[in-house]
């Protein structure tokens, strides 16, 4: 029965992949040069010649997996050298870019260097984490970095995220070897972490969406091995981790909920009731993480309790709203859960009450015209699941913008015919991931144990969060990176298993 409950995700799953794969051979979502604000713009692809280089890579997967059977390459070899690549890559980019803070990071920054000479007017009334106290983690954590390695030191900060980067391609091939059980396919998504461009151009990144990611898939893998072992210890591991995941970065509550509810099937599945108590102290201890550290700001600034900030549901009607093509559409960031606050003199219930009638209004235009509904959450999924760049590229040019004495290489790369190159590389990549991604969904179906189809649950979970919530393909990252070890079965069983089998035929 639990099983069959399973079924009503990994099916729309499988379909979000597949339909995926068809808007990712037609069409691209891509960010243009020289804009100060995140647009998401569309633009039709070339499916001949992606439909070739996928016959390519799938003629050279085959070929390469048995040249790797024949030089006996080790799963431990391979896995460092994908280590170690990441590494290499990561740093790369970091020393070329030269990238700085602007945006929010700037806002953050700041704090964190006002906060080290105990001025704390960013709490005042109106000002950025009156708005946003939930953003007081990754203030701790700049904090933190500046206070060991110098005032803004980025650098050091992006070496943390070259590091997180390091770690999160190291536990996937872990994830992938516990999931399968089968050498080839864990030196498959080795190989398949190479092409992982989005995620090594983001360690240029000063936010904390990369250290978030690392710890969240290390508290997925360990659950994974609690959900095949059953020891205590690697429950106690993957939930201590989700608190300071959450901390820095509240979007990993949508990895944490995957978590309960794995956690509540085992539960149901064994009859091991002492473990709801034990979640329930997780649960918390994700919440009250983010609580101490804005408990400890509180005091420090001499302030009774720290703001609540904008209202959550602020975001669920940014996330409804349409704008024109040259604003931010379709639930993109838009600037309206700050003036909400603003316009109802940042009192909680009536900015509460403005937001809900405003959803109540978006629901009812959806209700009004079913086809301006659809074509919006078309919009809004396509301009998240299907731009390969995920803003990588965009960001970097933003945050090394101001960048005095910047490299020739690093402009060739961003605003030159390199940028064109990455581009593509990553389109291809993005197509490729999606097509292995959904035969790895189907094999998942077919060859179901808890641990496979609670990883894949994080994935669906934030497809759907982000269908209901601000949108941008920055935040998918996350789940697209999950999406290697799916891709990696999809490409052993569906593509080389079927190639071998049809030799075999013809022999």
């Amino acid at each position: 029965m639990l099983k069959k409950l399973t079924y009503f995700y990994l099916i729309p799953l499988w379909l979000m992949f597949a339909v995926n794969c068809v808007f990712s051979l037609t069409k691209t979502t891509y960010f243009e040069l020289y804009v100060y604000n995140e647009i998401p713009r569309y633009k039709n692809d070339h499916p001949v010649i992606l439909l070739i280089l996928l016959a390519i890579f799938m003629f050279l997967a085959f070929k390469g997996s048995c040249l790797l059977d024949k030089a006996c390459m080790t799963v431990k070899r391979l896995r460092v050298i994908s280590c170690v690549w990441a590494f290499l890559i990561s740093s790369f980019f970091v020393l070329l870019f030269r990238c700085g803070v602007t945006c929010d990071s700037e806002f953050l920054s700041n704090c964190a260097v006002e906060f080290m000479q105990n001025n704390y007017t960013a709490f005042a009334e109106g000002e950025y984490l009156h708005h946003y106290p939930f953003q007081l983690g990754m203030v701790a954590l700049l904090e933190i970095v500046y206070r060991i390695f110098g005032v803004e030191n980025y650098l050091a900060f992006q070496f943390l995220n070259v590091a997180a980067i390091v770690g999160i391609i190291y536990l996937l091939n872990l994830i992938t070897e516990e999931l399968f059980d089968e050498q080839q396919v864990v030196k498959i998504e080795a190989v398949l972490s190479f092409g992982m461009l989005p995620l090594y151009l983001f360690a240029t990144f000063i936010y904390g969406d990369i250290i978030s990611i690392a710890l969240g898939t290390g508290a997925v893998y360990f659950c994974i091995r609690y959900l095949k072992y059953e020891k205590i210890r690697d429950f106690l591991i993957a939930g201590a981790l989700f608190t300071p995941a959450a901390a820095v970065k509240t979007n990993i509550y949508v990895w944490l909920v995957a978590f309960a509810i794995a956690i509540i099937i085992k539960m149901l599945q064994n009859k091991k009731w002492f473990l709801f108590p034990l979640l329930i102290v997780f649960l918390l201890s994700s919440w009250l993480g983010r609580e101490g550290i804005e408990a400890i700001y509180a005091n420090r600034a001499d302030m009774d309790e720290m703001w609540d900030g904008v209202p959550k549901v602020a975001w669920v009607a940014m996330s409804l709203q349409e704008a024109d093509e040259d604003e931010n559409g379709c639930g993109w960031y838009n600037g309206y859960n700050w003036t909400v606050y603003d316009y109802n003199d940042y009192d909680e219930a009536a900015t509460t009450k403005a937001c809900i009638e405003n959803i109540e209004e978006s629901l009812a235009r959806f209700v009004n015209n079913p086809k301006d509904a659809v074509y919006f959450f078309y919009k809004k999924f396509v301009s998240q699941w299907n731009a390969p760049t995920f803003q990588a590229m965009i960001t970097n040019e933003w945050y090394s913008r101001y960048t005095e004495n910047r490299y020739a290489l690093g402009d060739f790369l961003i605003y030159g015919f390199g940028r064109t190159i990455l581009y593509q590389l990553m389109n291809v990549y993005h197509l490729i991931m999606f097509v292995l991604s959904a035969a790895g969904c189907w094999y998942i179906m077919k060859n179901w144990r808890l641990e496979r189809a609670y990883f894949v649950l994080n994935i669906f979970g934030g497809f759907l969060f982000h269908m209901i919530w601000e949108a941008q393909s920055r935040y998918i990252l996350g789940y697209y990176v999950l999406m290697l070890p799916v891709a990696a079965v999809g490409l052993k069983y569906c593509v080389i298993r079927k190639t071998e089998k049809s030799h075999e035929i013809i022999g």
